[in-house]
Formats: C-alpha cells, sequence, structure tokens
C-alpha cells in the first residue's frame, strides 16, 4: 500500500478525474438531477484510491465544508449560468461570466482543499469501487435512480486511462 504522500493533491486528483471522457457528462447529471456535490464525489473517490474513507466521527468539519460549498460555490455558479444565454445576446456581459466562471472554479478549489484537510480512516475493503459507492452511501443516501450515474462515475474516475486532457474545471 502506497504512503499518502505518493498521491497527487486533490486538486490535482479533480482536474485529472473531470477530463476523463464522460466524466463531465455524469457530473452535471449527478449534480443537477440528482444534487450530488461532485467535489464530495472527487474527495471520495481520490479517497478510495488511497484505501481511506472519510471518517465518520468528522461530521461537524465536513458540515462546515458543505456550507462553503452552499453559500459560496452554489450561488456563483447560479449566476455564471443565469448569464450565459443574456451573455449570448449580450456579449458585452461574457466578461462578467468568465470572470464569474473563474470565481467559481476558485471557491470549487477551496472546497476541495477543505475536504483534503478532513480526517479520514482505514477503508474497509481493498476495491476502490466499492470502497468509494459505501462511502457515498455513508455520506447521503443514494437513490436508485441516481446509482447507475454515480457508479458509472466512479468507475470512469477510478479506472486507469490514458486518453484524459486535464481542463481546469471540478
Amino acid at each position: 500500500m502506497s504512503t499518502p504522500d505518493a498521491f497527487p493533491s486533490l486538486w490535482s486528483y479533480a482536474l485529472d478525474r473531470y477530463a476523463r471522457p464522460g466524466a463531465e457528462t455524469l457530473c452535471l447529471t449527478l449534480q443537477d438531477a440528482h444534487g450530488w456535490d461532485i467535489c464530495e464525489l472527487l474527495w471520495i473517490a481520490w479517497l478510495s484510491e488511497q484505501r481511506r474513507r472519510p471518517d465518520p466521527g468528522a461530521a461537524d468539519s465536513l458540515a462546515d465544508a458543505r456550507a462553503w460549498q452552499r453559500e459560496m460555490t452554489v450561488p456563483l455558479r447560479e449566476r455564471r449560468r443565469a448569464l450565459k444565454s443574456e451573455a449570448r445576446l449580450q456579449p458585452r456581459l461574457e466578461p462578467l461570466r468568465q470572470t464569474l466562471k473563474q470565481a467559481e472554479l476558485q471557491a470549487e478549489r477551496e472546497m476541495l482543499a477543505r475536504l483534503e484537510a478532513l480526517p479520514t480512516i482505514d477503508g474497509e475493503t481493498d476495491a476502490a469501487l466499492e470502497q468509494a459507492l459505501a462511502s457515498c452511501q455513508t455520506l447521503r443516501k443514494t437513490t436508485a435512480a441516481a446509482y447507475p450515474a454515480l457508479r458509472d462515475l466512479l468507475a470512469c474516475w477510478l479506472i486507469d486511462t490514458s486518453d484524459a486532457e486535464p481542463k481546469p474545471t471540478c
């Protein structure tokens, strides 16, 4: 088993995994249709590859990180998305939309830093996908409707692939 120092930072991991073919579509489905936080899912996958899982005793710290996402990242995302169609009609608004996009990205990076700092414990299995799915279920009830996309996304992230190109989004 590797030491945690042998793993990339959660931010680097997130950039790599989000760039994998099919990941963006699955992320948007899970986020928009099922309410999953993609930064949390990236964190879970990252931990699972290290044979770690979130410490159930760190619920207050996780609640603080979730508050950051809810109060900072989500409003920036909503504003950016709201401007998208308007910026098509009024191109002068596109720089503002891009500024909001960069602010959203920085808020997501902060969320990942907060998650990376949370306590963890040893995983219950050596199978990363199985561990990730169990961690998801521990952190939040997984609905039958969301499960296929969740499993597909985690499999996409946890199976090595060489055809991904990094994108600066989470």
